[in-house]
């Protein structure tokens, strides 16, 4: 991943108010400001990946029907050992 610059555009007082929370960390405001949009970007990106996850669940249990959790995860762990298993044998 590379750093890069980039050019916005916002009204005075909105930058005046980044420039007021920014001194509150004792940081420059433009550092303030790529903290929070790193922060927006991994919220959206953590999101995307509980539903992802999300997703694999209700298929797993669509798969095998109405099932305990500690169910599911003894299947899961037994499906790991197989491909587990399979690697192993692969690397020989």
């Amino acid at each position: 991943m590379n750093v890069v610059r980039m050019n916005i555009r916002v009204l005075d007082v909105v930058r005046d108010w980044y420039k007021e929370q920014a001194g509150k960390y004792n940081v420059p405001y433009t550092n303030y400001i790529s903290m929070l949009l790193t922060k927006n970007y991994e919220n959206e990106e953590d999101k995307k990946l509980i539903r992802e996850f999300s997703n694999v669940v209700k298929q797993i249990k669509e798969m095998t029907g109405n099932v305990t959790a500690e169910e599911m995860m003894n299947k899961l762990q037994r499906i790991n050992e197989i491909v587990k298993d399979l690697e192993d044998d692969t690397s020989l």
